[in-house]
């Protein structure tokens, strides 16, 4: 017989079991929505090699351009060998800008010098050259080497290239005597920017100006820093804002990190070593390749040709400052300038030579000074949805950088958001039907003018407990 004590006592058992396997649901749940896994091993003091997104589709570039495989907005991966070229096909509307982006990867501490590099071209089927971008090697030291090619639907430069139709995305690695033998992962970019609506706005008088040269510098953000552990790559680049910030590069690694910048607005970035430990007062620390830091913006094309900076031992830094970023500035001359074409997020990456080892074994500290100048401005009017295409800054770009997040944490931050309101709503109407029960079986449980009732309230799991 269930007495009302057994009963009491077994729902208690039933709601604190009930409440276990709700949380332990919840957490399988939230584990298999974020895809949660131990992290990966890796040896110590060897640098992270860079993480192409699990989003690229693997293609195969041919040396003939009869054969070569379709490209749309998105990323791809390939491989790449010494002085090889591969070819891919697009085909494009006569409306929107296209911009084609093509990053080797060496191996981190192999040797790659100047006479190695990539060279991308968009051109049309019949050889007309719409664009070519190249990147080179420095300082003998293995990194990301990005090139870029568009084609601008309103350049007249090229006539040809503004039609719709096929095109082409030629990629070669350049080699030299001394190149790296072994063939290169490639990660070709494509990002599909829609065309305006109206006119194209007229460039600024003196735009050309307004060059990294001519900048006077504002001045440097202050502050305690704060940790951020930059990312491999594009793909996993963590997202920073104003302030100061800090990493440990491993020798021969370079770390990408993000700033998103609006319309109208300017990127500072510099970037700080510290000062070594000396042996003796007289030892020399002269390091010709210390480290290096680029600028990219949203489609990956770099704003400056970078070289190593040397090290010396007493410290050292390095800065850049964009001009303003405008529509209009893709029309003007000069690469400085025409790189900031678009608002979105900029890249930052940095470079500890291997070099570095020597006065840093344990990594190279690096600081980080980042500021965003100016006034955000409107941005021209887009005929499609240019951010969703890469192009333009939101309040969630700016929450990402205020907590720090990559892509794919801002990804599982949002799954967690979902998940919780969904916990919420989920809660609120459990609450709501136990509320019910229990003023049904109130009701029940009142004296009656018989005494109680004949049955006991009935519990909501639809029977008794048997004992």
């Amino acid at each position: 017989m269930v007495t009302r004590h057994n009963w009491s006592r077994w729902s208690r058992g039933r709601g604190r079991a009930g409440r276990a396997g709700a949380w332990t649901a919840a957490l399988c749940v939230t584990a298999a929505a974020l895809g949660m896994s131990a992290p990966g091993a890796w040896a110590a003091g060897k640098p992270r090699l860079y993480e192409m997104s699990e989003d690229a589709k693997k293609v195969t570039g041919t040396t003939s351009s009869a054969d070569a495989p379709k490209l749309k907005p998105g990323l791809f991966t390939d491989r790449i060998k010494p002085g090889e070229e591969k070819y891919y096909a697009l085909d494009l509307d006569a409306k929107s800008d296209v911009h084609v982006t093509a990053t080797g990867v060496p191996e981190p501490g192999t040797k790659v010098t100047y006479e190695d590099g990539l060279t991308v071209t968009l051109q049309t089927t019949d050889g007309s050259n719409c664009d070519e971008g190249e990147a080179d090697g420095d300082g003998d030291t293995a990194f990301p080497l990005s090139a870029y090619a568009a084609r601008l639907v309103g350049d007249t430069a090229v006539e040809a290239c503004r039609a719709k139709g096929p095109y082409l995305v030629h990629v070669v690695r350049e080699e030299g005597d001394t190149s790296d033998p072994s063939s290169w992962p490639l990660e070709l970019s494509v990002m599909k920017e829609p065309g305006l609506k109206g006119s194209i706005p007229a460039p600024p008088p003196g735009g050309e100006e307004e060059t990294d040269d001519n900048n006077t510098r504002p001045a440097p953000p202050s502050g305690t820093p704060k940790s951020r552990k930059g990312g491999t790559g594009f793909n996993d680049a963590r997202a920073i804002g104003d302030g100061v910030w800090k990493d440990r590069l491993r020798p021969g690694e370079t770390r990408y990190f993000r700033v998103p910048v609006d319309w109208g607005r300017r990127l500072y970035a510099r970037m700080e070593v510290p000062n070594a430990a000396r042996e003796d007062e007289t030892g020399s620390m002269f390091l010709p390749n210390g480290f290096r830091m680029n600028i990219y913006n949203p489609a990956r094309r770099s704003l400056y040709d970078e070289d190593f900076q040397s090290y010396d031992g007493d410290g050292a830094k390095f800065d850049r400052y964009s001009n303003p970023v405008r529509y209009e500035n893709r029309f003007l001359n000069g690469d400085t300038v025409t790189g900031t074409r678009f608002a979105g997020w900029y890249y930052v990456a940095v470079t500890a030579s291997p070099d570095m080892v020597k006065p840093f074994p344990k990594g190279t500290p690096v600081t980080l000074r980042i500021g965003v100048e100016g006034r955000t401005k409107k941005g021209p009017e887009y005929a499609g949805d240019a951010k969703a295409a890469g192009f333009g800054v939101d309040d969630q770009d700016r929450e990402m950088a205020d907590k720090g997040l990559t892509e794919a944490q801002a990804d599982d931050d949002s799954s967690l958001r979902l998940l919780g309101w969904v916990g919420v709503g989920a809660g609120a109407g459990l609450l709501f039907v136990l509320a019910v029960w229990l003023l049904v079986a109130r009701r029940r449980a009142a004296p009656q003018p018989g005494g109680w009732p004949s049955q006991p309230p009935q519990p909501p799991y639809g029977g008794y407990p048997h004992n």
